[in-house]
Formats: structure tokens, C-alpha cells, sequence
């Protein structure tokens, strides 16, 4: 959109900011209403247990938090490649590609999602070895799991389907080359965090509940809250342009994307489920879901997700 069309065109900043007041104060009504506290503290212990030896659900968790941490220090923070990524400036809405490095590869929601991945596994394992030591575990760290777990759901099995179903093909219809999709960091934010995820549902078949959807919308907010915030820092710019709050429609774009994290996770609560009813035919069908979303495919040959070099 150029200058002259947003100036012609209402700004709805406004009704965005109120769109996402709305939202907010919904959620915690919904969140008082439907007692999701205590539904939290009635499923803490089923993310603890499993079939398995809780060591190996530990060494798994942790291992999880590890590959998220060292990512996001060691792969994206103090990388001194820069990436590349196509943003739309605030001032002048036009589209130019930038070369992030340090804490700005951080702004996206691949990121954020990659973060509470860490920060989920973390909590998680802390209280998998608490109890595998017999050493009480405090309630604030079994409700932390059961918060970041729903969010980490909903936001990396969005993430996966987003960067294969609409992001790579639009890269591709631009004739953009998109190797940089395919660089370690690229594939633990997009890739690996919904498998291990997945793989944790599977194997711990924690109690969900469809309430916790509650979550990944607040979640949902707070990121695009804060990409408004970021846009109007000094040379600011939108990582997303469809999050431009000034668009005429903004607001709507609001609604659907702090609902689609949750529409993601009700999915896996429904997955959850099915496990629970026949544990094959869930897990048949987690992994199925699994494979369409994630992408890890480089060839050429007529494949419309070709791999290409950035050269």
C-alpha cells in the first residue's frame, strides 16, 4: 500500500487498539467465568505422569529447553551472519528487505514462539526431576507448565502451517529465493518445535482441557500488541504488513490471528482425545498432522516448494 493510500484511506488504528481492549477483557472474563485456575491446578499432575520413566521424560524436556536456549543465544543473537527478511516500514508503508542481526532477529513470532517453547520445556523438566528427586515441587512452577504448554502448541503448530502454506509459496511466487528457510535456526523455529511438542503429547498424555485455549489468545495479543509498539520505535517497521493497525481491515486481522493459535491448540485437544480413547489412532493421527505442516524438503525437479539457493 503506498503513502497516498493509507493517507486517502481511514486510519484505523483506533479501532484497532479498541478491538484488542475488547479481546483482552473477554479473555478474562472467560478465564474468571469458566474457573480456568482451577482447572490448571486439577490437570498439573498429568503432565507429569507417563508410561515412561520419568528420567527419560526429563532428559527429553531438558534437551528440548537446550535446543530452544542455544538456538536463540547461539544461532540467532550472536550469529554474526545477519538473516534476511522483507518488512513494511511505518513511515513510508514501503516494502524493503532488511538484514537483522543481534536482538532484532528476536522480533518475530517464530521467536516468540521458539522462546516459550524453551521456557515450557524448561518448566516442565524442572518439575519432571523435582519429583523424579522426591523434592516438593511449588505450585507456581506445575501451573507455569500447564500455561506454556497450551501456548506452545497453539503458536508452533501455527508457525508450521504458515511458513509452508503461505509464507514459502508467496516467497516463491515472488520469485524470492528462500534458502535461508532452510538454515538450522529456520528449521528449529519452524520444524522441530511442533515435532518435539507432538512428541511430548505422546508420551506424556497430559490432561488438556479445550479452557486452556484461553491462553494462546493472550499470547496472540501481547505479540501483536507489541508489533504496533515496535513499528513506532525509531525507524520502525512491521515484521508482518498485514499487522499494520492502520489498514482497514485491522481489526479483523486482530480477531483472526489471537483466535488462531487457539483454533490450533483446540485441534491438539482434540487430538489429545483421540489418544486417550485409542492410543494408535491418535498417535497415527498427531503424526499425520505432523507431517503436512512441517517441511524439511530441499530438491528441485518440478517440486513447488523447491529448494533454492540464495546466491
Amino acid at each position: 500500500m503506498t503513502q497516498q493510500a493509507m493517507d486517502a484511506e481511514k486510519d484505523r488504528t483506533i479501532a484497532s487498539l479498541t478491538c484488542a481492549l475488547v479481546i483482552t477483557l473477554v479473555s478474562i472474563t472467560f478465564f474468571f467465568a469458566f474457573e480456568v485456575m482451577d482447572l490448571v491446578s486439577d490437570s498439573s499432575a498429568s503432565f507429569q505422569t507417563s508410561h515412561f520413566a520419568l528420567p527419560i521424560i526429563g532428559v527429553f524436556r531438558f534437551g528440548c529447553a537446550y535446543l530452544a536456549f542455544h538456538t536463540i543465544v547461539f544461532w540467532m543473537i550472536r550469529n554474526p551472519v545477519p538473516g534476511r527478511m522483507f518488512v513494511t516500514l511505518h513511515e513510508t508503508n514501503d516494502t524493503v528487505m532488511l538484514q537483522p542481526t543481534g536482538f532484532e532477529r528476536i522480533s518475530t513470532f517464530s521467536s516468540w514462539t521458539l522462546m516459550v517453547f524453551g521456557c515450557a520445556f524448561l518448566s516442565a523438566g524442572t518439575v519432571t526431576w523435582l519429583q523424579v528427586f522426591d523434592i516438593p515441587v511449588p505450585t507456581i512452577l506445575t501451573s507455569l507448565t500447564v500455561v506454556l504448554m497450551p501456548v506452545a502448541y497453539g503458536s508452533a503448530f501455527i508457525t508450521a502451517t504458515v511458513v509452508r502454506y503461505v509464507i514459502i509459496p508467496d516467497e516463491i511466487a515472488q520469485r524470492r529465493p528462500f534458502a535461508s528457510f532452510f538454515l538450522n535456526y529456520e528449521l528449529v523455529m519452524h520444524n522441530y518445535t511442533a515435532i518435539l511438542l507432538a512428541v511430548d503429547l505422546f508420551l506424556v498424555q497430559a490432561k488438556l482441557n479445550w479452557e486452556f485455549g484461553i491462553f494462546p489468545v493472550y499470547f496472540g495479543i501481547i505479540y501483536v500488541l507489541f508489533s504496533y509498539a515496535y513499528a513506532r520505535t525509531n525507524n520502525g517497521y512491521y515484521i508482518y504488513n498485514f499487522l499494520d493497525p492502520r489498514m482497514r481491515m485491522a481489526p479483523v486481522i486482530l480477531i483472526a490471528l489471537a483466535s488462531a493459535c487457539c483454533v490450533f491448540y483446540i485441534g491438539l485437544w482434540l487430538v489429545s482425545l483421540l489418544i486417550e480413547w485409542n492410543v494408535a489412532v491418535g498417535g497415527l493421527v498427531l503424526a499425520f498432522w505432523v507431517n503436512r505442516i512441517v517441511l524439511f524438503r530441499r530438491q528441485v525437479g518440478g517440486n513447488d516448494y523447491a529448494y533454492q539457493s540464495s546466491s
